[in-house]
């Protein structure tokens, strides 16, 4: 009797070896297929002379790869919690058709969430252009976004000036307030060199409302405690229920 069992679980195991095996082998099919196709696709526009859109779609890839990669590691309960009128700055990756794409400002919807959500129901914010025409549930926004920052940079300022006012009473400086003066610095240089983008008015697309992953919010210490007003809300607000409810 022992001696079949053990035929028996060897039957099993040597079916279970071979079904893994085509499974293996149909997966590394597959990927080679579709490294083929996108190989095609890169071509294409490269004989297209549309080097920008090839460019765009490489950098997705390996971004889409390290976010794949990333996902078992992915603590949701470090990503924060949102709440709404939030401005956060997503990757939105590269995107079919009139689909935005790409790194954008946006606006969180969720009335709650919490250290268990992954996800986040957002508003993509752009840039006005001049002459360009925007679907007619757009919000304009004006200039609220870049007043936010700028207000956010001044304090920030203040906040390094007082700092400087103490530490010129103190004969010998640490090292360690050194570095924390300096990268002080480089917050305030890298959110000024974001507000320089933002001088022209910002359109809320309500047209382009999504749902992301919070692993797709751009780790960039510029964003952190912005939010809109509540009178821009209550516009966005109207907008939705014209256009996306009866």
């Amino acid at each position: 009797m022992f001696v079949i069992i053990c035929n028996v679980n060897i039957m099993e195991c040597d079916t279970m070896n071979r079904n893994e095996i085509d499974l293996k082998n149909k997966a590394i099919l597959h990927k080679d297929n579709s490294l083929n196709r996108l190989d095609v696709t890169f071509l294409k526009h490269i004989e297209l002379s549309e080097y920008k859109k090839s460019d765009l779609l490489a950098y997705w890839i390996n971004d889409f790869a390290e976010y794949h990669d990333e996902e078992r590691i992915f603590d949701i309960a470090k990503s924060g919690i949102y709440s709404r009128g939030d401005v956060i700055k997503v990757n939105l990756g590269f995107n079919i058709g009139n689909e935005l794409g790409g790194l954008h400002y946006c606006i969180v919807l969720n009335k709650y969430d919490n250290s268990r959500n992954g996800t986040l129901n957002v508003i993509p914010l752009t840039s006005r252009k001049d002459g360009k025409k925007y679907d007619s549930s757009s919000v304009n926004l004006g200039q609220e976004l870049y007043n936010v920052f700028q207000e956010k940079i001044e304090k920030e300022k203040n906040k390094l000036q007082q700092i400087l006012d103490e530490l010129e009473k103190i004969d010998d400086i640490p090292i360690n307030i050194k570095s924390i003066i300096e990268k002080e610095q480089v917050y305030i240089k890298k959110m000024e060199n974001e507000i320089s983008k933002m001088k022209k008015d910002s359109i809320a697309l309500i047209n382009q409302i999504t749902t992301i992953s919070k692993q797709r919010i751009f780790k960039d210490i510029v964003r952190r405690n912005v939010k809109i007003s509540s009178k821009s809300l209550d516009l966005i607000d109207k907008q939705i229920i014209h256009f996306f409810t009866k």
